[in-house]
């Protein structure tokens, strides 16, 4: 879809998209069951890096491991882009998604934002976003999806979310956010391709919420409890038991608390 034929709101997405991926193009829906099928789709059919697809509302929106991720309509910048990194930059997909939606949230908001392992943004009250990457299997292209709380008012029970016009008092557009995150995206991908996942570990370390307090998650194989040591050179969280160290993986772990 060209700039002229978007909604006012996101145009300025657009040179940002072009500036970061060569390849770029937006399509926007007002309804979808999920944004990543969408752009699942498009990986099967060849697009290339840099299709993004942004809805208005999700039926069926997902986070990582399956789980719901749900925002009244309109409320929530919905995204979905199509990655093709190499071999090496693939692990460092998820790491260098989060830093960049933090780097656009302060560049564009002045919110200082922090990433609780793997890649939820956290500010204020609590979870501002959420991001996921997933490779599409016949493609090998990754899927990068990621919900960002604009305007959402209130939150289920038992949901610590937070929301940007909550955090600031002129919270920036949808478009203003998106450009920004693919503008930093951009930069943080670059890195990733040219150092490996190493590029971005310092970075991150910087803004990780949780790195030495105490941890609960859930692994195929039961409960862990330890003390979140660091991530290594993989993306694995290290979490020290009185067992030993535990690696966890972020496919395979749900982080139940952090405190």
């Amino acid at each position: 879809m060209s700039g002229s034929g978007l909604p006012s709101d996101l145009r300025a997405a657009v040179p940002a998209g072009r500036t970061a991926f060569p390849g770029f193009s937006l399509r926007v829906v007002a309804r979808t069951a999920s944004t990543q099928d969408l752009a699942a789709a498009a990986a099967r059919a060849a697009a290339d890096a840099g299709w993004c697809c942004v809805a208005g509302e999700q039926t069926a929106g997902r986070g990582r491991q399956g789980r719901r991720w749900t925002a009244p309509a309109g409320s929530a910048l919905l995204f979905s882009l199509v990655l093709r990194p190499s071999p090496r930059a693939t692990p460092g997909v998820p790491l260098a998604a989060g830093l960049a939606v933090t780097d656009a949230l302060a560049e564009v908001s002045g919110v200082d934002a922090g990433l609780k392992w793997p890649n939820d943004v956290i500010a204020g009250p609590g979870k501002l976003a959420g991001i996921i990457a997933e490779v599409e299997p016949v493609s090998g292209a990754v899927v990068l999806g990621a919900g960002i709380n604009l305007s959402v008012d209130s939150f289920p029970a038992g949901v610590a979310g937070s929301s940007l016009h909550r955090l600031v008092a002129q919270p920036p557009s949808r478009g203003a956010v998106l450009a920004g995150v693919l503008l930093a995206l951009g930069r943080r991908l670059a890195a990733v391709e040219s150092g490996g996942i190493a590029a971005v570990l310092d970075d991150w370390r910087r803004r990780a919420v949780g790195l030495g307090q105490r941890v609960t998650a859930q692994t195929p194989l039961g409960e862990v409890q330890g003390i979140a040591r660091d991530v290594d050179d993989t993306g694995a969280l290290l979490v020290d038991t009185d067992t030993g160290t535990e690696r966890l993986l972020a496919a395979d772990v749900h982080l139940l608390s952090v405190s």
